[in-house]
């Protein structure tokens, strides 16, 4: 029989000045890029239009939008997930609220188009005619979760 080579073992750091500790063997590689995730979820918000109603002093509006989820693929073409769906709200400073909410199984994007509260314009300072728009993304495919978020304001003009 021959005998087993002899194991070199690494120092004890309490009996050398510059000893850098290795780490455990059989540790791998490290290092490179991880790979890019094979499905993503987008989140959108666009502005439709603005609304107005009445007249001086008494003119109201309100942004009509478009909130939407799109789960696409790593070359960012659109994929079915199993499940996916949209909910937004449009909410104002003086606390008046919309919202809206979408979903499908099977599907690559969901939408929402819905308008904001009306409220008084005229004469009235940029941020309490600011609409903030916030939407809650959610998709499933292959057991996996996706969620993002996505906000957006608006200031309706006088």
């Amino acid at each position: 029989m021959a005998a087993a080579p002899a194991q070199a073992l690494p120092p004890r750091c309490w009996e050398l000045d510059d000893c850098i500790e290795l780490p455990p063997p059989g540790g791998g590689g490290g290092g490179g890029t991880p790979p890019a995730p094979a499905y993503t979820l987008q989140g959108v918000i666009e502005l439709e239009k603005y609304g107005h109603e009445g007249n001086w002093p008494y003119r109201t509006g309100g942004v009509k939008v478009r909130g939407y989820s799109r789960f696409a693929n790593a070359s960012n073409n659109r994929v079915d997930a199993d499940y996916i769906n949209v909910r937004c709200y449009a909410n104002t400073l003086t606390g008046y609220s919309t919202t809206d909410y979408d979903s499908e199984n099977n599907g690559a994007l969901v939408d929402v188009h819905f308008w904001s509260p009306t409220i008084p314009v005229t004469g009235v300072s940029p941020e309490f005619r600011t609409i903030t728009i916030n939407c809650v993304h959610h998709a499933t495919k292959n057991g996996v979760n996706y969620n993002t978020t996505s906000t957006r304001q608006f200031v309706i003009p006088e």
